[in-house]
């Protein structure tokens, strides 16, 4: 008779080796787990604490077209300030114990604003063929391609610095500083922006007509400037701005704008606009304007800043502190 093969018992030993091995497993599993949800927790903490606030403000205006200035900005009217930067003619030597006095032609140093929405626009500006300065809005679509571009064409660069205006229908930005921020808030905020525009030599005021008013926010940003050793302008969208005096008081090179040159989007108007800046410099020995990248105000300055090659020179504005 052929005998059936008989089951042969399990061991109890193998049982409990893999018993052992799929709970070490399950228990390694487990660790990396624990570990990865304790690293997100964190992380996600780290958001709440301060990224939070800082994202809430970069978001919603990254998803509308361009930040536009504030409505009616006050008129430069004050006198010529003996503390502004003059310039002095130029004395070359001509001949042995003869010296003749050249005439130097007067500065004028526009800022261009909001650079980094339109590409195209800031492309064009770029290449107008004038010493102009690039102001750039941190955390705008194109600002770092447009940068780098200005920076390897040689170009001075500002950071456009978003602040606080008068009431809540004006939406500065992305990264604006608040009154209501901590003084470190506003002080990582800056940096932050800074980051975004590498290059930049210096700073200028986006809106903030409220900002621009209180003594101890300006003297907390200007001392974070001061440390960078960047200069300011104060784009004087409030009569009462301090910007420019704390800025003097913290001794950092800086100066305040002259003329808006195209408020009005209208080329004639630009061109008045341009020519009151230059009458300024005529006076003065320096004017600084600010214009934006509309396609009207690259039209304007091409056809009309030409003309006035042989009464005024183009600076970056740096030049003219």
């Amino acid at each position: 008779m052929i005998q059936k093969n008989k089951k042969r018992p399990r061991k109890k030993g193998r049982n409990r080796k893999n018993s052992s091995f799929f709970s070490l497993k399950r228990l390694f599993a487990f660790a990396v787990l624990f570990l990865v949800l304790a690293v997100s927790v964190c992380a996600v903490g780290y958001v709440i604490f301060f990224r939070t606030v800082f994202a809430q403000e970069i978001l919603p205006a990254l998803r509308s077209a361009i930040v536009f200035e504030e409505p009616n900005p006050p008129v430069h009217k004050e006198p010529i300030d003996p503390q502004e930067p003059t310039r002095e003619p130029i004395v070359e030597p001509v001949a042995e114990n003869v010296t003749v006095k050249k005439p130097d032609l007067p500065m004028v140093a526009i800022i261009i604003d909001d650079m980094g929405y339109d590409e195209a626009m800031g492309e064009q500006l770029l290449n107008l063929p004038f010493e102009l300065t690039y102001s750039f809005l941190p955390f705008a679509p194109h600002t770092r391609k447009l940068e780098n571009l200005a920076y390897l064409k040689g170009k001075t660069i500002f950071l456009h610095l978003p602040l606080q205006p008068k009431g809540s229908n004006y939406n500065p930005g992305p990264g604006a500083l608040y009154l209501h921020d901590p003084p470190e808030m506003q002080r990582a905020k800056f940096v932050k922006c800074l980051l975004e525009v590498p290059h930049a030599t210096g700073v200028n005021t986006h809106m903030g007509s409220i900002f621009t008013e209180d003594e101890p926010a300006m003297a907390n940003l200007i001392d974070e400037m001061k440390g960078r050793s960047l200069v300011f302008i104060d784009s004087f969208t409030t009569s009462g701005s301090v910007a420019l005096k704390v800025a003097r008081a913290a001794e950092i090179k800086s100066a305040r704008r002259n003329v808006f040159l195209d408020n009005t989007l209208d080329e004639q108007k630009i061109c008045l606009q341009l020519e009151k800046l230059v009458h300024i410099a005529e006076r003065q020995g320096w004017a600084i304007g600010i214009a934006h990248p509309h396609r009207v105000t690259v039209g304007a300055i091409a056809l009309c800043g030409e003309k006035y090659r042989t009464r005024v020179e183009y600076v970056g504005v740096q030049a003219v502190l």
